[in-house]
């Protein structure tokens, strides 16, 4: 696979196009020629690129596994028929999976080549260190945030404007970053919240009413999403996840998901040890938390 935020690379809304499409097919699939008449007719982009557009939509999906080319026929994967044609969170987690286990933590440390979504990768793990809802990244301020944040062998996660460009779609997508809370008037702006891969991952890993330690649970999520802070590809490329035993990033996720309700933290006044997370509403700005409840919302 060539690098994925790369212009050789399909968006992820045009891989739901065509996951949807195939989706509502007989037998799941669909001639080549019938799925680019439909998804491509010429008037969706007039005077654009349609014909690369699709193709690069389906040459990123036999990439991730998504679809299979056989013949002349495009056939929809099992993983990617059992997402269905509705639900593009479930897509979206999909996408995730792909992404987070298509390379080891040592080549994505070492290959300083971007294939196989190495580039992708990196950015994320570079992203998700910032740490602050206040750290708004834009097109014109990402160099300077990126500058010399890995070893030289690897360079910059973010080479140019273009691949700034493609990121804006991808992080979102797989759920570590979302718009400003504050409207921005700038360039468009995005900043590190990993809540919804969070979300979906307490969602997926655990059931309602699961009680887990502290330390058990952080680790079951850094596993699962080995791009936050103190997670293996983290790690392997030498990033600092932070003063305390969760990164900002993540604490913020935490936080969330207890105002919320799909998370309970506790630590009750007898328990020793635990895990320290920043939260603003202890006196200290550190909280301190030795058992997870999952909340009876994590299903809806």
């Amino acid at each position: 696979m060539v690098a994925l935020i790369n212009v050789e690379s399909s968006l992820p809304r045009p891989l739901w196009a065509l996951v949807r499409h195939l989706a509502s097919q007989p037998r799941k699939r669909q001639r080549l020629s019938d799925s680019e008449a439909i998804l491509s007719p010429p008037s969706l982009i007039p005077g654009g690129d349609k014909q690369r557009t699709f193709d690069r939509a389906v040459r990123t999906a036999e990439e991730f596994g998504l679809v299979e080319r056989i013949e002349e026929n495009l056939v929809l994967s099992a993983d990617a028929e059992a997402v269905g044609r509705e639900d593009i969170e479930a897509f979206h987690d999909l996408l995730r999976r792909r992404v987070l286990t298509r390379v080891d933590a040592d080549t994505l440390a070492t290959d300083a080549s971007l294939t196989q979504g190495k580039d992708l990768l990196r950015s994320l793990c570079w992203f998700l260190t910032l740490g602050s809802q206040l750290t708004r990244v834009t097109a014109n301020t990402f160099g300077i945030e990126q500058h010399n944040v890995l070893s030289e062998d690897l360079g910059n996660p973010l080479q140019n404007k273009e691949r700034w460009n493609g990121f804006t779609y991808w992080a979102p997508a797989l759920g570590f970053a979302d718009a400003p809370l504050l409207p921005y008037g700038g360039a468009r702006a995005l900043v590190p919240d990993c809540t919804r891969a969070v979300r979906r991952t307490v969602r997926q890993k655990w059931r309602s009413g699961t009680r887990l330690a502290a330390r058990e649970f952080v680790d079951g999520l850094l596993e699962a999403l080995p791009a936050l802070p103190g997670g293996r590809f983290s790690l392997a490329l030498g990033l600092e996840p932070g003063s305390h035993d969760v990164s900002a990033t993540l604490s913020f996720a935490l936080q969330r998901g207890r105002e919320e309700g799909w998370l309970i933290l506790s630590a009750p006044s007898d328990a020793t040890g635990g895990v320290q997370f920043s939260d603003p509403r202890a006196a200290s700005g550190v909280g301190r938390f030795t058992d997870v409840e999952i909340g009876a919302d994590v299903n809806v």
